[in-house]
């Protein structure tokens, strides 16, 4: 428990010094500053020991302790010199607290209570339960605990066949961030590791409230929270398939949370709000891409969405961002993986005419699964019901820059995933079995379909509340 606890801390302090020092604090209150600081800590400090494991140094507890104290030391006087910003922005939250009539508050505070046991709930299950998601068992814990035993990621794991299973070429944030409680206590614990993942649920639902309650007022930001922190996906659905909860060591909720983050420091920058909201956004679809292979497809669309929403500097700030995310990627993974083995599936190379070709035949089964999917009560409530009447009710918003940006980055998503599935070559014994003559991709898709929409539901929750009737004043633009 302590290993945990140590591992979050230092997490926060270098989140928060981030967020501060670096990057212009935009926070309305202590909920939001918990939350940016945990989703810029966890990201930071998982990227700090891929780069010490890149270096060849040996992930240990001198040498990425030494990484971070020395993060630290240069990050505190620029956070220190920002002080009283922060006690401007306090004395906004409070401000817009007592605006709020009493009926309000009390709608505020309930809100708040159910998002707290939402995740209390997913917090709860991922201490007790060990790792039982496979994906997390053969991939993500199973890298963390090499990681644990050898000190990096290039030795005998990614690069004997026999840990094909593994894909070991994948991106692995997820596992270095597992394999912090190790180098606190000294040894590995599995249910201890998997336990750090439902805090990125926990920075995910207090991120969401604090933009929302900064863009559209506190009931705006306190109803996401709660939407975000029940989703069923999330917090309850816990078994798989398709186990992409916050409680199984996978890797989706995490994506999800960079997701989310990059969308709303794309919008700060979009309306002048922070001058430094386009760099934020580049470090975190860096944290992206080095989580899930699903990150790559986000440069593009951030990058699309920028050249149709920015007021100015399109390309400019289309490049700088996607470019700083792409740049993270290949320095902290991507060119130092090349020379281990493709042993999972290369979508890359299945990009090209014939496999378009025969994966048009497949679009059928795709719009029939995830129609399945989003009408699925067990996994998703009313969730993606709601959203289309919101969406619908909101529809004249949806041309303003940041609903639109928001807008062509969750379709470029999307469709990236369309795309995997149309031309895929998986198969396994299973699928085999369950459908020995036919195409396996249904099975594949019940599997992993709750998994991705999970990526990009919070995002999807942020845009319906943004364009909806329910959004109110919140604050006006300002540049930090």
């Amino acid at each position: 428990m302590s290993a945990l606890v140590v591992s979050l801390l230092v997490c926060l302090l270098v989140g928060v010094l981030i967020d501060r020092g670096v990057l212009g604090d935009p926070a309305f209150g202590w909920i939001e500053r918990l939350g940016r600081g945990l989703m810029l800590g966890l990201g930071s400090v998982g990227s700090l020991s891929l780069l010490v494991d890149g270096l060849g140094l040996g992930v240990s507890r001198a040498t990425l302790g030494g990484a971070v104290g020395f993060l630290v030391l240069a990050l505190v006087v620029p956070a220190w010199r920002v002080s009283p910003r922060f006690r401007l922005s306090e004395d906004e939250e409070r401000k817009s607290l007592r605006s709020l009539s009493r009926n309000e508050l009390l709608a505020h505070a309930a809100l708040l209570i159910l998002a707290c046991v939402g995740l209390a709930l997913a917090v709860r299950s991922g201490w007790l339960r060990p790792t039982f998601q496979f994906d997390a068992i053969t991939r993500w814990m199973f890298k963390a605990k090499a990681l644990a035993a050898d000190g990096t990621l290039f030795g005998v794991v990614s690069t004997d066949p026999y840990y094909s299973l593994t894909h070991q070429r994948y991106p692995p944030l997820v596992s270095h961030i597992a394999n912090l409680p190790a180098l606190v206590s000294g040894e590995f614990n599995d249910r201890i590791a998997s336990s750090i993942f439902p805090w990125f649920a926990v920075a995910l639902v207090a991120t969401a409230y604090g933009a929302l309650r900064r863009r559209s007022g506190a009931l705006s930001g306190a109803l996401a929270a709660a939407w975000i922190a029940n989703l069923p996906m999330l917090s309850f659905v816990l078994m798989p398939p398709p186990g992409a909860g916050a409680a199984s060591a996978m890797a989706d909720i995490p994506l999800s949370l960079f997701l989310m983050g990059a969308v709303l420091a794309l919008a700060d920058g979009l309306q002048a709000r922070r001058a430094r909201g386009y760099v934020e956004a580049g470090l975190l679809l860096g944290f992206a891409t080095l989580t899930k292979n699903e990150g790559l497809p986000l440069l593009v669309g951030v990058a699309l969405a920028v050249l149709v929403s920015a007021p100015r500097s399109r390309w400019r700030c289309a490049t700088g961002v996607a470019g700083l995310g792409l740049g993270l990627y290949l320095g902290l993974w991507g060119i130092a993986a090349s020379g281990l083995p493709i042993t999972d599936e290369h979508y890359l190379g299945r990009l090209h005419g014939d496999a378009f070709t025969a994966g048009l035949s497949r679009l059928g089964i795709i719009v029939s699964g995830l129609g399945e999917e989003v009408m699925n009560f067990r996994s998703w409530n009313l969730t993606w019901a709601v959203l289309t009447f919101l969406l619908m009710l909101g529809a004249r918003r949806l041309g303003r820059p940041v609903p639109r940006m928001i807008l062509v980055v969750l379709a470029v998503q999307c469709a990236s995933y369309v795309v995997a599935y149309a031309v895929t070559s998986w198969s396994s014994p299973a699928a085999a079995l369950i459908h020995p003559d036919g195409d396996p991709l249904p099975f594949l898709m019940k599997l992993t379909l709750g998994r991705l929409l999970m990526q990009v539901a919070p995002t999807a929750i942020v845009l319906g509340l943004i364009v909806s009737p329910l959004a109110s004043g919140g604050r006006p633009p300002r540049s930090c």
